[in-house]
Parts: C-alpha cells; structure tokens; sequence
C-alpha cells in the first residue's frame, strides 16, 4: 500500500472516532457503579447484619419518591428511612438472604440511619449512606453451613438503577471470620461446615414445631386422630395427609407449583370444617379419604409457611427438605395417636357423646372463622 493511501486510511479512521464519539458519549456517561459494605456477625441462633449502602441510590431504587430522594440533611434522609422502613425492609428481604445448611434465616429490620462516607471520586462531596440493622433469625441454628446471597441494586428491574454494586463483606460467622467482596458477577459466598445429623436432626425439629405449634394443622390432625372410628381408618387416614402433605411440600420447596397464601389460606382453613364436620354427621363416608388426601397437597406448602429453602438443588437442599419432612411425619403421628387413644378411653363414658359434638361444633366454627378472615 502506497503511503498516500496509508494517510487517507489514517485520516478516515480520525473522522469516524470524531464522528462517533459524541453519540456513544452518553452511553459512556451512564456507566455507574456503587460501593457498599456489610458487617455480618452470628449471635447465637441470630444474625446480625449491618448494611451501608448510598443512600440516595436506595431512594431511587425503592421509590421512595423526590422529596425522599432529594432530603437536603442527614435528619430529613433519617426520617424518610424510618418512613419507608416496611418498604425497605420488603425491599432487602429477596435480595440479602442467609442460609443456614439450605434453609433461610427470616429477616426484619431493626432499625436504620444514615452516615457520611468520602465518595471515591475525589472531585465530589461526602456521599450519604443508608445504614440498615438486619437480624436474621435462623430458627435455632448455632452453626452450620453459612450462606449469603447478596443480590441489592441488580438485575434487569426497575431498581437497576446502577450499572454495577460493590459490597464489601466483614464477616465473623460460626466462628469463621474473613472478607469478601460481593457484586453482581460474585452474589453469593459460602462458610462453615455442615453436619448431616446436626443439620438433619435441626430440620426435623422444625418440621414437628409446624405441626404441634400451627394451629389449623395441629386442629385438622386432631378432628381426623378424635372423629376416627378405629386405628385402621385412623391409620389410613394419616398415611393418605402425610403422603400428600409430603408431596406438596417437595412440589413448593422444588419450585415446581406456587400458589398464592390468599388461596391455600382459605382452603385449608376449609379441609378442617370439612374433617370436623364429618366427625358427627358421616365419619364412614367414601369421600373422606380422598378429601383427607387432596388437603395434604394445601397443607404441604402451608407447612413451610415463612420458612424458606435454597434455590438451588444441592445437598444443603436435600438434606434440610428431608430433616423438615420427617419432623412434620412425626409430629403428625403422635399428635394423632396421642389424641386417638384419649379419644378411646373417652369413649367409655356416657359424657364422650356430647363433648364430641361440643367440640366438633367449635372446630368448625374456628374453621369457618379462619375462612373468612383469609378470604378477606
């Protein structure tokens, strides 16, 4: 190539970036990115979660709205926090999340505050940051395999308002200390070890809390172990709600279904009217059994209620889910003994008539009451 064309080669290439360069400039300038920091701590079956994050980035991505966003002090930015606090808490409780051998820790917020950190830009003013106590209650767990997903400020949603967020982790979890930094490339770090048996054996602890603490469960066991007219049909019925509840159970945990509290709520409230009232009026009826089964698949994912379970399908998964559903298959089956043999001795005596009647009575009207309430 002669040298006359390597110069007007040369020269187009200069034109072109010239000419190119304004249109991409705005694209360029949108670049954003944000940095953060976390300070986690475990204190006992609890974990306590600091989280900075700036301020007005959170306004934006909440929608906490323009006078929020553009509060001119520290006090105002303070009082729109505490305005907000449901909206934020609602906000952080997918995106900051802690495991504990696959099952989730449940978060409320504390409490927040704002504070004056240095902008790493050093041409610009000191950035207010949101700081926000997060207390994690892991249900019992002291140790185990820890978990954090961090996912604040990501994704393609309406609260991608930076292109890029930083946080960095200080953590003192089971004993385990160390930093990590966490964006949206790297959401997720993992620490500590997991014993099966401590884990499982914590899990079926749960499970059994669910069915003897949860008190529509508690009831529909109790109607089916008080109005069974012997321990075959009391053992039928049992095995049919405790395969069922299982299944429905797996099909929530796994993903597969997801059906609305606003359903399954009033439902299930409705399965122990149906139980308690065909304790007197047709206990032998052929349609018990199957509406006894059907139930099982509304109580499964009611069982869990605000516990959660991790996405992914790993061993903490396995583990934690088979723990839990062992705990509920066990609660279940002393609860219903337990009840079916008092019912038998009851049953000897001139008063058990009346008083099953009496308390049949009562539990449909519970039922009927928790139908509404859900309903509405």
């Amino acid at each position: 190539m002669s040298t006359s064309r390597v110069v007007r080669a040369a020269v187009a290439g200069v034109v072109a970036v010239l000419v190119l360069l304004p249109a991409a400039a705005p694209a360029l300038a949108h670049v954003r990115t944000s940095d953060g920091w976390s300070q986690i701590r475990t204190n006992g079956d609890r974990v306590d979660y600091r989280l900075g994050v700036e301020y007005e980035i959170l306004a934006r991505a909440i929608g906490m709205g323009t006078a929020a966003i553009e509060a001119p002090d520290d006090g105002s930015r303070r009082a729109a926090l505490e305005e907000h606090h449901d909206l934020i808490e609602t906000y952080l409780t997918d995106r900051v999340r802690v495991f504990v051998d696959g099952v989730a820790c449940t978060m409320t917020l504390d409490g927040s505050g704002v504070q004056q950190l240095p902008a790493t830009d050093a041409t610009a003013e000191d950035v207010p940051y949101a700081v926000l106590d997060l207390n994690y209650n892991c249900h019992g767990a002291t140790s185990g395999r820890y978990v954090v997903d961090y996912s604040v400020f990501s994704g393609a949603g309406s609260d991608a308002v930076v292109d890029d967020h930083t946080t960095t982790v200080d953590y003192d979890l089971g004993g385990e200390r160390g930093r990590v930094v966490l964006d949206g490339g790297h959401p997720r770090f993992s620490t500590g070890e997991q014993s099966f048996g401590d884990s499982a054996l914590r899990s079926a602890g749960l499970g059994a809390q669910r069915v003897l603490t949860g008190l529509d469960h508690a009831l529909f066991v109790a109607a089916l172990a008080i109005g069974a007219t012997g321990l075959g049909q009391l053992a039928r019925a049992v095995a049919a709600f405790a395969v069922t509840s299982s299944a429905g159970l797996l099909a929530a945990v796994a993903g597969w279904v997801s059906v609305p509290d606003q359903i399954v709520g009033p439902l299930v409230a409705l399965s122990v009217v149906y139980v308690a009232a065909t304790n007197v009026v047709g206990p032998e009826s052929r349609w018990r059994l199957p509406v006894v089964a059907a139930a099982g698949l509304l109580h499964g994912p009611a069982f869990a209620g605000e516990l959660r379970f991790a996405d992914d399908l790993g061993w903490d998964l396995v583990t934690s889910y088979a723990g839990f559903n062992l705990g509920l298959e066990l609660g279940i089956a002393v609860l219903a003994a337990g009840l079916f043999g008092l019912a038998a001795a009851g049953r000897r005596h001139a008063w058990f008539s009346l008083a099953h009647v009496v308390a049949a009575a009562a539990t449909v009207v519970t039922g009927l009451a928790w139908f509404v309430h859900r309903l509405l």
